[in-house]
């Protein structure tokens, strides 16, 4: 079953594709006005697409955050 992109996976997209750096789940929600949680359900089912990768990066206090960039062709 494929799955088709939403209003929301699209604004996501935008908000990728606009930006020159990978960006994170909460620039991502800022940037496309969606809550944190609904803006990383989404990533991740882009991610399950093949639309979009993740990188994980932890900062020098031990915090991790993912970056999500669009997937290269």
């Amino acid at each position: 079953m494929e799955e088709e992109l939403t209003r929301i996976d699209e604004a996501i997209l935008v908000a990728i594709r606009s930006s020159k750096e990978p960006l994170s789940t909460y620039r991502i929600a800022k940037g496309a006005s969606l809550s944190w949680s609904t803006a990383n359900s989404h990533c991740y089912k882009l991610k399950s697409m093949g639309l979009v990768s993740a990188k994980t990066q932890r900062s020098k206090f031990g915090q991790s955050k993912v970056l999500w960039s669009l997937r290269k062709k």
